[in-house]
């Protein structure tokens, strides 16, 4: 078993590397004051003190998810509680707090990828927007890199999220596949199957599982989501889209050529769907729009620096980024790189994840 934890500026790299039970083992001995710093504030004086969450509630809420964890990332959640000291049940509600914060449908998020002549020949890049509740900026100092080499000969894998969060959002694995994953609800529709493997843990098994975009297609082809979403995947070369309703999924085309723009809308037309309005899916039309016309206006010429231009551009100025979000990323799957931004709390941080990755 090793462990490595590296600060840079507010975020916490993460680096684990053994069985599941050892890592989360590890991860929450290491991580004991934090993690109990941010149920005090999210679970005990958000869910229960303000939204009147009761401990019944919450233990059925995260224990019924918990009942579809995979075994493997069940050892690894089990092994958070024995290193941590915390109950089960805590980190349970902890890795629940965004479902029980909901109050209303909130979905939001945006990602654009560019390559090929968008990119001037470069790399590709891929940039998200995680957006969410405005009382999760409160959060975003308990925000970290959580990097897997599980023992059992996975690929590695780094996810982006909230301290003691178990599941995949945002991530990036040693073979060079990104992936992010937006609300798909107003055109998949709000069902929500309890008794299906939760899209965020689906997105964590494809990634420790995928070592091309092949292999991450036959996943999705293969297992069905317990609620819609818009999924982006990205190697060095190429990004795909996934809309991933829960009774089926079908590819969302490229805008152009080098240019992919995923909101929170299904643009496959072989769905049969009109195009939203923007007042029931959260302007997701006219984020897309104005990300693609960013895009256009900066083909040639998108490489990391650029990728963050485009994300610090707010909605009223034709971009996306809105008081709802509460995180940024911008990722470059050749070098294994992420930046990490928290509006209001920090500017662009450098993330180089390739020796985290065993890369």
């Amino acid at each position: 078993m090793t462990y490595r934890r590296q600060d840079v500026g507010v975020f916490k790299v993460i680096s684990l590397e053994g069985s599941w039970r050892d890592m989360g083992r590890a991860y929450g001995e290491s991580m004991r004051q934090e993690l109990l710093d941010f149920y005090r504030l999210g679970v005990e004086e958000h869910l229960m003190g303000q939204l009147g969450r009761s401990q019944e509630d919450l233990k059925a809420l995260g224990g019924g998810f918990f009942r579809c964890y995979p075994h493997r990332f069940k050892e690894f959640v089990r092994g958070m509680a024995e290193g941590s000291g915390m109950e089960l049940w805590r980190h349970l509600a902890l890795g629940a707090l965004e479902v029980a914060a909901v109050e209303s449908l909130v979905g939001h998020c945006s990602c654009v990828a560019a390559w090929g002549e968008y990119t001037g020949g470069g790399p590709l890049v891929v940039g998200r927007n995680y957006d969410y509740l405005p009382r999760f900026k409160d959060y975003g100092r308990f925000i970290n890199a959580l990097c897997l080499r599980p023992a059992d000969g996975s690929v590695p894998v780094c996810i982006v999220g909230y301290i003691g969060t178990f599941y995949v959002t945002t991530a990036l694995n040693g073979a060079g596949l990104f992936l992010e994953l937006n609300n798909g609800m107003p055109s998949g529709g709000d069902l929500w199957y309890q008794n299906r493997i939760p899209n965020t843990l689906s997105l964590l098994s494809f990634l420790l599982d995928s070592s091309s975009l092949e292999e991450m297609e036959a996943h999705f082809l293969s297992v069905r989501a317990a609620f819609a979403s818009v999924v982006t995947v990205c190697d060095e070369d190429l990004a795909r889209c996934y809309e991933w309703p829960v009774f089926d999924v079908k590819s969302s085309p490229v805008v152009r050529p080098g240019l992919l723009v995923a909101t929170n809308h299904f643009t496959n037309p072989n769905w049969g769907l009109p195009e939203p309005r923007d007042e029931r899916s959260w302007y997701s039309v006219t984020r897309r729009n104005n990300l693609i016309n960013l895009a256009d206006n900066l083909k040639g010429g998108i490489d990391e620096d650029v990728m963050r231009e485009i994300l610090d551009t707010r909605i009223e100025d034709l971009g996306a980024t809105s008081d709802y979000t509460v995180y940024q990323v911008v990722g470059s799957p050749k070098n294994r790189r992420l930046w990490l931004k928290v509006p209001h709390l920090t500017g662009w941080t450098r993330l180089d994840l390739a020796e985290h990755l065993g890369v």
